[in-house]
């Protein structure tokens, strides 16, 4: 869906990206809410649209890290190409027939513009620049003050090669060490989910059998609970906590809370169906 030539909006590459998902994803919700509008479980009907914008992090995720990885090999190649005596357009040239992945068209975007006559600099600005990764920015703002200032551009590259390893292994590094609190996370949440089943099968129902007197003629009135539908608000509590505890998760884990989405499509995706089970097997 191109809504910039369509409405005249002007989307960023992860506007784009996510557009298509959650326009699938709406209308699935749509048919689910129509079709469970006067059932118990009208609740369902944001899983579709939960799991589109799941689906399109991931997705969108994968392919930034994609990207990151093969930054490291791309320059490193590229270093190794002036090494051994080739210019900078013909180094990229050659590079850009190699196989990096999701990187192959940003690549063969700054071969095209170089071969051109655009400045290696300028071009790798305008492509790297689109891509949503603060390893990229890094990358070219350095690559642009070195040039601007002059130096052995091998040293450059080796330099900045280095550097971008050194940033994959401390996102490794840090995944390894984030696993006991993401395990954390997790498991808190799911004690929250066993408290409010406890609350609503043991406690409820000996609140909903207490009466208590009502001054004036002393008649007694039943205080019970059973008009409020507490089965259906504890639901709605734990779907804002799965929704919220997610971000927050993959902000521990990745820094990251889009990342995190997916953190809570599991967590609503398996705590609802759960909830609802155990509800109507012991209510």
């Amino acid at each position: 869906m191109d809504l910039k030539k369509e409405l005249g909006i002007n989307l960023s590459e992860k506007q784009r990206y996510f557009v298509d998902y959650i326009v699938y994803g709406l209308v699935g919700s749509i048919i689910f809410f129509v079709l469970l509008m006067n059932t118990k479980y009208l609740i369902f009907s944001i899983f579709p649209f939960l799991l589109s914008i799941g689906l399109a992090s991931r997705l969108y995720t994968a392919r930034i890290k994609s990207y990151e990885k093969n930054l490291y090999v791309f320059l490193d190649d590229l270093k190794d190409l002036l090494q051994s005596g080739m210019n900078i357009v013909t180094a990229v040239e050659v590079a850009s027939k190699h196989d990096y992945g999701h990187l192959n068209v940003p690549i063969k975007r700054v071969a095209a513009q170089i071969k051109i006559g655009i400045p290696f600099d300028v071009a790798l600005n305008e492509v790297f620049g689109e891509i949503d990764s603060p390893v990229f920015k890094q990358v070219t703002q350095i690559i642009s003050e070195t040039n601007k200032v002059g130096g052995n551009i091998i040293k450059i590259f080796a330099s900045i090669s280095d550097y971008v390893k050194t940033l994959n292994d401390m996102v490794d590094e840090r995944k390894s060490k984030t696993f006991s609190t993401v395990f954390s996370s997790y498991f808190m949440f799911f004690v929250f989910i066993a408290i409010i089943l406890i609350i609503q099968i043991v406690f409820l129902p000996m609140l909903g059998s207490s009466t208590i007197s009502l001054s004036g003629d002393g008649a007694e009135a039943s205080s019970g609970m059973s008009d409020v539908n507490f089965n259906k608000y504890f639901l709605y509590l734990i779907v804002i906590q799965g929704l919220f505890a997610g971000p927050t998760i993959g902000l521990i884990s990745e820094n990251n809370a889009i990342a995190g989405v997916r953190h809570s499509i599991i967590l609503v995706g398996v705590s609802v169906p759960l909830y609802v089970l155990v509800s109507a097997i012991f209510l």
